[in-house]
Order: C-alpha cells, then structure tokens, then sequence
C-alpha cells in the first residue's frame, strides 16, 4: 500500500513539474533567466524557437495527455506498478522526442555560439542543458521577473 501513495505522489509531483516547465519551453527555449540560460542572446533563443515551434506545440499536446494517462492509471482503485509503469515510459518517451526536436533548434544557432558563449555554456552546472534545450529555470512563460534585458550577454 505505501508503494501505490508513494507512486501517487510522485507521478503527480512529476506531472506538475512538467507541466510548469513546458509553457516555458513553447515561448522561450534557453530560457531568459538564470543559470546557461543568460548566455544565449535574444535572437539566437528567437531563432531556436521559430526552428521547433510548430513540431512542438502537437508533442506538447501528447505529453499533456500521456501525463493525464498516467495519472489516472495511478490513481485507479487497482492500479498495478506495471501499468503505471508503462503509462510513465511513454511519457518519458515523448519527452525524449521533445528534446530531440529541440535539438533542431540547437544546430540551428550552434554555428552562431562565439567562443566565449560555449565555454559559459560548457562551465555550467549542467554543461548548458537547460539553456540550449530550453527546459531553464528562469521563467514562466519565458517571462518571469519582468523579462525586462536579460539574456544578452
């Protein structure tokens, strides 16, 4: 029984966290905020997202209603931990095919990097992840803060 609260609890932590980071991604990959993501400028997160914007607004779609799936096969009366398991991978497989996609956005400004942009990227903590792949904790809706300048440095 402590399995099936556990797994409640985190599927849906899971799935709140997700869906608080996937309207950022669909107006701002890289971000504008804190971390990697200040180092892109506006126009290279300008051309990222008008490289992934139209394949990502349908996966946003899908990923919304495989998290649904998931949720509710957790939350049936006589859920099984294979169920919830399978319903969980193919979320985590949508997720992958949305960094995947946004990888597109990536080569499509990695050309454009200066030398000093890809070594602030590769000295963050996470190697630039969160900025190039557009998942940053700076902002919601690519805006948080007031979004007043930041990002180009």
């Amino acid at each position: 029984m402590k399995t099936n609260v556990f797994l409640k609890c985190s599927l849906l932590a899971a799935g709140l966290l997700c869906a608080s980071l996937f309207p950022a991604v669909a107006q701002a990959p890289g971000g504008g905020g804190r971390g990697g993501t200040a180092v892109l400028t506006q126009e290279q997160r300008t051309k990222m997202r008008e490289t992934v914007q139209a394949d990502l607004a349908p996966l946003m779609e899908k990923l919304a209603a495989a998290q649904k799936e998931a949720a509710k096969a957790a939350l049936a009366e006589n859920a099984s931990e294979q169920t919830v398991k399978a319903k969980i991978e193919a979320v985590t497989k949508i997720q992958a095919e949305m960094a995947l996609l946004r990888f597109k956005g990536v080569k499509a400004i990695a050309g454009g990097l200066t030398s000093e942009q890809k070594s602030q990227l590769n000295d963050a903590r996470d190697g630039g992840y969160m900025a190039l792949f557009g998942m940053g904790g700076g902002g919601r809706g690519g805006r948080a803060g007031g979004g007043g300048g930041g990002g180009n440095n």
